[in-house]
């Protein structure tokens, strides 16, 4: 439960590690703050390649960061797994799921779990995968968050995210004078739990639609 507490409070605030390569390589390479990067393939789309095993397809470079050329002269790639999120413009690959972030929105440091928020506001949708969780007890903590949440008003109602029952629970109230809002949409793919957490300091309750329809364009690996 501390957990979730914790993710209300604060977000992770480190972006992945990857190194870049040198001009000239017919690469497309994706950097973070510490200017690290891995040379990224990539589909027309813009989207990252992946094996059946959601690994991505990079190309192997030298320590210069050189693309290698295999015997025939074409560069060499490897699978290498994707364990946090790779943010590259306006398109952020996670594990098990990839987002394009909608115009009027930016990514906020995305890392273990997904962050967009909109812009000049406080609107913020957080994207969890959990693998090891199961949909009832999720949504139970979910309950057992609002427990702790002031204010008596609630909403609990079934709403269709990515083709699944997805449960919308969510309330809205103010704390001295600060508007305070969440929500979580919780529902399961492939065995994979996702909990989509919303928090404003303006009431979202009309901005749902909208909101769904950002969750509905996600893209799952398997």
């Amino acid at each position: 439960m501390k957990r979730f507490i914790a993710l209300i409070i604060t977000f992770v605030v480190i972006l992945t590690c990857f190194t870049a390569c040198k001009k000239g390589v017919p690469v497309d390479s994706v950097t973070d703050f510490a200017g690290e990067a891995i040379a990224v393939v990539t589909k027309e789309d813009g989207g990252l390649i992946r094996d059946d095993s959601g690994n991505v397809v990079v190309y192997v470079t030298d320590a210069d960061g050189n693309g290698i050329k295999g015997d025939k002269g074409e560069l060499v790639t490897k699978a290498q797994a994707v364990e946090h999120a790779i943010v590259m413009g306006t398109r952020i690959e996670m594990p098990d799921y990839a987002i394009n972030i909608p115009d009027g929105w930016s990514n906020s440091k995305s890392y273990e779990d997904l962050h967009i928020k909109k812009d000049g506001t406080e609107d913020l949708i957080s994207i969890s995968a959990m693998r090891n969780e199961k949909l009832a007890d999720v949504e139970a903590d979910n309950n057992e968050m609002f427990n702790l949440f002031p204010g008596d008003a609630k909403t609990n109602k079934t709403v269709k995210v990515a083709g699944k029952d997805a449960l919308l629970t969510s309330a809205f109230t103010s704390v001295n004078g600060t508007g305070v809002y969440l929500g979580f949409i919780t529902f399961s793919h492939q065995g994979v739990v996702y909990r989509c957490m919303l928090t404003s300091d303006r009431d979202l309750a009309g901005e749902i639609d909208n909101i769904i329809a950002i969750i509905n364009t996600i893209e799952f690996v398997h």
